[in-house]
């Protein structure tokens, strides 16, 4: 192949193969590290085997998903020691997260994605030596989750991508381009969710932790090899040059509420994105604990289910979106894609069949849709130069948003076990529904702020004429 066709190519990819290469470690590293959080539990409450409870000799109580998958305590523990991990990881990444963002306004973008990834393969090796220290206290898995948030977290690599995907590019073509970066994410997902639980029952936490490494580092030096530092066109400002503190710190923080045209319609799509995105982080913290009480999961068939759930998501986002985009706007289909997951959310809340589930991962086949409307509408209602920033906003709002929904849920749902399971399921859905009214609302209104700016138009093109008729007479 033609090395020059071949630079091209991945020059059209953007940031999205590291990406990818990114979120197919994350997808291995989730399901592993909720049963690595759960074995820790257990061994944290009673270190014991299962010989001291008459079982065989060979088998180890911790490792038995089915001895202890009831055990409200193991799900208390492994379920706060879950919101300690977020919390970790999310309060340092905010602060970080806004610098990243303004980083890309100023054409640093090779810079700021490093940054976060680079702390990455640090915090990996942290969980290589953990899981070789078999038996050590889970606690200690909370110095990753505190190395990598510092450095920005997964919110910032995600949203660093989206404000390069966006720049430059109007109409379809973002559209296209946010939904290519959905893909990688989906992609990655689909294949990491696929392979987790069987590596790691194959092989152990270790070769996991350290194949999940190896992607990292693949992922860098995609960066270092292929990503180049853009020059945008900057607009005039007469306004002094502001310190970077407050360019990186303050500035983002008025985006927001600086006056623009449907500044109502900004603010509302970026709190209905915030509400999904609470319902999405609640419902992934608690889904694998959900589906190990409730059906007694281990990794290899929560990474089954994720697997086919990523993989309908990545065949909506790729073949579906960018037909459907023809005929309807991105609003109309992230509205699609929120009541496929409230149908979901809702039989999930009352089945007991795992069969079940599996077949209704093909609701997911609109999961991304969602995502990528939000995005892309919220990049349209704000100005070139301000993408980035807009960027490091929604970062904030994922970080801000997982921190609730962490807060709120993972210490809720240990509390309904003893009433039922399905509770925090359904109330997502009630969330969802909130979510989906504004959204449709905002769309309402952009689509009439819309005619009367084309109204106003022709008026003034009419207006102008008669005037020039009269001139001529």
């Amino acid at each position: 192949m033609d090395r020059s066709f071949l630079k091209a190519l991945v020059t059209q990819w953007r940031t999205e193969p590291a990406l990818f290469l990114y979120m197919l470690g994350s997808y291995i590293k989730m399901p592993v590290f909720q049963n690595l959080l759960f074995e820790k539990s257990c061994w944290e409450l009673y270190n014991v085997s299962c010989l001291s409870l008459g079982a065989r000799k060979d088998d180890d109580l911790c490792s038995n998903v089915t001895a202890y998958h009831k055990d409200e305590q193991v799900q208390s523990l492994a379920n706060s020691l879950f919101f300690y991990s977020s919390l970790t990881l999310t309060i340092p990444s905010i602060p970080s997260s806004l610098m990243l963002g303004s980083l890309v306004d100023k054409s640093r973008i090779r810079l700021s994605i490093l940054i976060p990834l680079i702390a990455l393969v640090i915090s990996s090796f942290v969980y290589i030596g953990l899981s070789i220290w078999e038996h050590s206290s889970p606690y200690y898995l909370l110095i990753s989750d505190f190395i990598f948030g510092i450095a920005g977290g997964y919110t910032s690599i995600i949203g660093v991508s989206a404000a390069y995907s966006v720049r430059g590019s109007m109409g379809n073509i973002r559209s296209a381009r946010m939904a290519r970066l959905e893909a990688a994410i989906g992609l990655g997902g689909c294949i990491g969710s696929f392979l987790s639980g069987k590596i790691r029952a194959a092989f152990g936490y270790t070769v996991v932790f350290s194949i999940i490494t190896v992607l990292q580092v693949f992922a860098i030096i995609y960066v270092l090899l292929f990503v180049k530092d853009e020059v945008y066109e900057e607009i005039p400002d007469s306004q002094p040059e502001s310190s970077f503190i407050r360019r990186s710190l303050i500035d983002p923080l008025f985006v927001l509420t600086r006056l623009r045209p449907l500044r109502i319609v900004l603010i509302a799509c970026f709190c209905a994105f915030g509400l999904e995105l609470f319902a999405f982080s609640g419902m992934s913290d608690i889904q694998f604990s959900f589906m190990r009480f409730q059906l007694a999961w281990d990794d290899v068939a929560y990474g089954q289910f994720t697997s086919l759930s990523s993989l309908f998501g990545t065949l909506g986002v790729i073949f579906l979106y960018p037909f459907l985009r023809l005929l309807i706007s991105d609003v109309f289909l992230g509205s699609i894609g929120l009541v496929l997951k409230m149908t979901f959310l809702l039989v999930l809340s009352f089945s007991t069949s795992s069969l079940l589930m599996n077949i209704l991962s093909i609701l997911f086949i609109g999961s991304r849709f969602v995502s990528t409307a939000f995005r892309t509408q919220i990049a349209n209602l704000v100005e070139e130069d301000e993408q980035g920033q807009m960027s490091s906003l929604v970062s904030i709002l994922e970080g801000v948003a997982g921190i609730l929904a962490t807060a709120v849920l993972n210490n809720l749902f240990p509390l309904t076990l003893s009433i039922w399971a399905g509770i925090c399921p359904l109330s997502i859905v009630g969330l969802l529904g909130i979510a989906l009214i504004i959204l449709i609302i905002s769309s309402f209104r952009l689509s009439s702020y819309r005619r009367e700016e084309e109204g106003m138009r022709d008026e003034t093109q009419s207006t102008t004429t008669t005037m020039d008729a009269v001139d001529y007479q």
